[in-house]
């Protein structure tokens, strides 16, 4: 069971599908209309990024596509690619039932991994009446003000990921799949992220996340360790908590923050980084339709839409959602 600063423990129903789940990716920066790549806006709807990429590769025989970010399946996202400019003719009769092309630039560089500023998340829940959309209503301005723990959430272990990963860890599990392989140390790498939150979630109190001498603080990309608590930054939301994605290159807390960051510190085969602890929602709207509510809600880069769920409910979500 998951700790969470604001748990709000309300009774709504929830099951990831493509018609109650979209996000709409927002990139880092702006396209033209000249390049040697062509940028593509596409919605796809009850696909992978890589069975999209797929798509898109055999019709155009190119394997150079470029992307910013990788999509649930079970929803509908809007996101971007990048290819060779040189399809771009033949791209006009591509044409596929779940794919749709909404527009088109140009770049002289292609996508990369993460050149995304963040994710719009527009999500549906159920068994919502007058008096639970109030208490979604002041739960979402809560989050929004005193933080969302970072968690990473349930797509990112698959459904047996983390048994596996677990495995290969203890030296039970081997494969030639290389691909494979980082994604199972990916995923207990993340694993270990998890359970250092949730002990520092459940030191804090009042539902302010617990500050500790030692810990490693990010403000605009850059990471500090400052000489004293960043209180007053920190509650301006001006600098954040990180924790330690475990590997080889990753930056260490120093002393309280290093005395809980070391129970999840193990050696891995992975460069490593820090993790922002909380991120902050923000242009969230919410509509009551019968006994329905529609959430909209931008999350950074790399946040998952059903942790903000989960704070909502006071409980973790799997693939199945909430009954």
């Amino acid at each position: 069971m998951r700790s969470y600063l604001v748990p709000s423990r309300i009774d709504f129903g929830f099951r990831q599908t493509p018609k109650s789940f979209f996000v709409e990716e927002i990139p880092a920066r702006s396209f033209g209309q000249k390049g040697r790549y062509a940028i593509l806006k596409v919605q796809k709807e009850g696909l992978s990024t890589w069975e999209m990429v797929k798509i898109l590769g055999s019709f155009l025989q190119e394997r150079q596509i470029g992307y910013a970010g990788l999509k649930d399946k079970n929803a509908t996202t809007i996101q971007y690619l990048s290819f060779p400019a040189s399809h771009l003719r033949r791209l006009a009769k591509f044409s596929h039932p779940r794919i749709q092309i909404l527009q088109t630039w140009r770049s002289n560089t292609p996508l990369r991994m993460g050149d995304l500023l963040g994710n719009r998340f527009g999500i549906w829940i159920d068994r919502i009446d007058t008096k639970r959309f109030g208490q979604l209503q002041k739960a979402l301005d809560k989050i929004a003000h005193k933080g969302l723990p970072n968690y990473f959430g349930y797509q990112r272990f698959g459904q047996n990921a983390l048994d596996q990963a677990r495995a290969l860890i203890d030296g039970d599990f081997f494969t030639r799949d290389k691909k494979l392989e980082r994604m199972l140390l990916f995923a207990y790498q993340s694993d270990l992220f998890n359970r250092w939150l949730d002990e520092r979630v459940r030191m804090s109190e009042n539902g302010r996340f617990k500050l500790l001498e030692g810990d490693i603080y990010q403000a605009d990309s850059k990471l500090f360790t400052p000489t004293q608590i960043p209180l007053e930054d920190f509650l301006a939301k001006k600098v954040v908590v990180t924790g330690l994605l475990p590997g080889s290159k990753a930056y260490r807390a120093r002393a309280e923050a290093r005395k809980v960051e070391e129970k999840y510190d193990e050696h891995l085969p992975l460069l490593g980084q820090r993790r922002a602890a909380l991120v902050y929602p923000n242009s969230i709207k919410t509509r009551h339709i019968k006994k329905r509510a529609h959430l909209e809600f931008i999350l950074p880069k790399a946040s998952y839409a059903t942790i903000l769920l989960e704070n909502l409910a006071g409980k973790q979500i799997d693939y199945k959602g909430l009954a």
